[in-house]
């Protein structure tokens, strides 16, 4: 990973806009094309969260797929203490619809991973964050918190990523759904994932790179600034950093040294 190259670390967002925010920047790079990248043998999860401009600081190791699966298999020897993660569906594929997903068997069933897992975070010290997904169990600020003050003093946290826990008939009114989601999960949140949301032709929703999609930029630039600790990472996926750096109003000359 030390051949990875990046511009800055903490970011201090520019006086002359609207908002004046501290950021803690951070990149989800998928291991698989670093491997290529590098040459260096895979490492053994989907993908890290390095700091940006710090790539030897990883925030978290990203292990995809559905953790409620029967075959979900995770290793906990990781090069991050912090495991990330879906919280999981019913549905037999990762983002397929299943109302019980939402309802007590799905919660049921995502706390009945926790117990199983419990033992082994507890030994190895190692925890597991879990990133909401509109199509998953954690789907909304009200579900994800309850599971975190239900699950407290043991080791699992939540991420904040909005623009996943966007249905497409939720973006009509996507200011306050937006505004529940900071207020309620940016305060508690191990970090948050700064992605955008786009309809496709059949009016399903996709992540794109900030500037590509719909999000409200003003807005979340207001709600990073109001909700948001200054040492919390914010991350970005890697596709478009400049245009995303942009979206956020990075400036160079505004970087906050190591």
């Amino acid at each position: 990973m030390s051949n990875l190259t990046c511009n800055a670390a903490l970011v201090t967002l520019p006086r002359r806009s609207a908002y004046y925010v501290t950021v803690n920047l951070h990149v989800l790079h998928d291991c698989r094309v670093l491997a290529n990248l590098t040459g260096q043998t895979q490492l053994p999860c989907d993908g890290i969260v390095t700091r940006l401009g710090q790539a030897n600081e990883i925030a978290a190791a990203w292990i995809d797929g559905n953790p409620l699966s029967g075959d979900f298999i995770a290793d906990v020897d990781q090069v991050s203490p912090r495991l990330l993660m879906y919280s999981g569906t019913l549905s037999s594929t990762l983002f397929g619809e299943d109302p019980r997903t939402w309802l007590k068997p799905g919660r049921a069933a995502l706390d009945a991973f926790a117990a199983r897992v419990l033992p082994t975070l507890q030994t190895t010290k190692r925890t597991i964050c879990f990133r909401p997904h509109a199509r998953h169990v954690l789907s909304d600020p009200q579900g994800t918190l309850r599971f975190l003050l239900d699950h407290a003093q043991q080791p699992f946290e939540i991420a904040l990523s909005p623009a996943d826990m966007l249905a497409p008939d939720m973006l009509g009114t996507i200011d306050d759904h937006l505004r529940r989601m900071f207020e309620s999960l940016a305060p508690r949140a191990a970090m948050i994932f700064l992605n955008d949301i786009r309809l496709n032709a059949a009016g399903q929703a996709r992540s794109v790179a900030l500037g590509d999609g719909i999000l409200p930029q003003e807005l979340v630039l207001s709600l990073i600034r109001e909700h948001v600790p200054a040492t919390t990472p914010l991350v970005v996926p890697p596709q478009k950093l400049d245009q995303q750096l942009k979206w956020l109003r990075f400036e160079p000359s505004q970087t906050v040294s190591k």
